[in-house]
């Protein structure tokens, strides 16, 4: 596999935003920056990095607040992340881009494109091209998944680092390394140790996570095109949830339901394989 190192993109409020790149930026192609789930980093984007059906496009995977080597401040929101993503995108020189984001990841996607759309500024209200949303919700955290994220939250810091009986209860998402294999699995469980051991390095993507506001009222304003996809082994959020709110939004190209598929969709197969048909065939048609 190809190595894609770690960029840093110091903003003018002062993070530094860490990203990497599929390839170089050719300004010849369209571009989709993409944002991933809670607790992983721009990596999970690797399977779509090596995918040829993805060649086409320029892939910018970014490492949000409180993940991966992006440095900034220890209290956040999904709206800081969508502001630092599009300020990601003016300083690469990227005027016009689409946004794919899976889990938390959709959150800031659709974020980004609410504020690009109510900004004065011309240029960056036609910045965001389309919406990419997996497995993701437009809702604020149930009060069922609080009470089921803080019991995680609570074993996997009663250790300084996780254990490995800790960090099991994250693999249901993308389904353990049965399914991603023992190396990618191990590098998964080096990124926690590193990054998210003890309340420090946990707690501050888990508040914002648990604390999100809805933007479900607000979704007749994101007026451009927007595939959504959703597994059907998705234990966190339910087909039948992205199916009630995916209807709010005003110009659903396609909503794809992946047999199989996991919370991570694009991470494992057979959300890998249905990711590498559809979004290629949705940028093409929404140009």
């Amino acid at each position: 596999m190809a190595s894609y190192p770690v960029q840093l993109c110091e903003l003018d409020n002062g993070v530094k935003l860490a990203y990497r790149l599929a390839r170089p930026l050719d300004q010849s192609k369209e571009t989709i920056v993409l944002f991933h789930s809670f607790l992983m980093d721009s990596r999970l984007y690797l399977p779509q990095f090596e995918d040829d059906s993805f060649a086409a496009f320029n892939l910018v995977a970014v490492d949000e607040h409180g993940h991966g080597y992006t440095e900034g401040p220890e209290d956040f929101t999904f709206w800081d992340s969508a502001r630092d993503g599009l300020a990601l995108m003016k300083e690469l020189g990227v005027p016009r881009f689409y946004i794919l984001g899976t889990s938390q990841g959709g959150f800031i996607a659709m974020r980004m494109a609410l504020l690009a759309s109510e900004s004065t500024d011309p240029a960056a209200q036609t910045a965001v091209k389309g919406l990419i949303l997996l497995g993701t919700n437009a809702a604020s955290e149930s009060d069922e998944n609080k009470q089921l994220f803080k019991q995680v939250r609570d074993f996997w810091c009663s250790t300084d680092i996780p254990t490995e009986d800790a960090m099991r209860t994250k693999t249901g998402s993308f389904g353990g390394p049965e399914v991603v294999g023992e190396e990618t699995y191990r590098q998964i469980c080096e990124n926690w140790r590193r990054r998210h051991s003890g309340s420090r390095g946990y707690d501050p993507a888990m508040r914002c996570l648990s604390g999100r506001d809805s933007i479900v009222d607000r979704l007749g304003e994101i007026k451009v095109p927007v595939l959504v996809m959703h597994g059907t082994a998705d234990t966190i959020y339910s087909v039948a949830g992205a199916q009630q709110w995916a209807k709010k939004l005003p110009n659903v190209w396609s909503f794809k339901v992946v047999d199989g598929g996991f919370h991570y969709l694009s991470f494992t197969s057979p959300g890998t394989e249905a990711c590498a048909e559809y979004i290629p065939l949705f940028i093409k048609s929404t140009l």
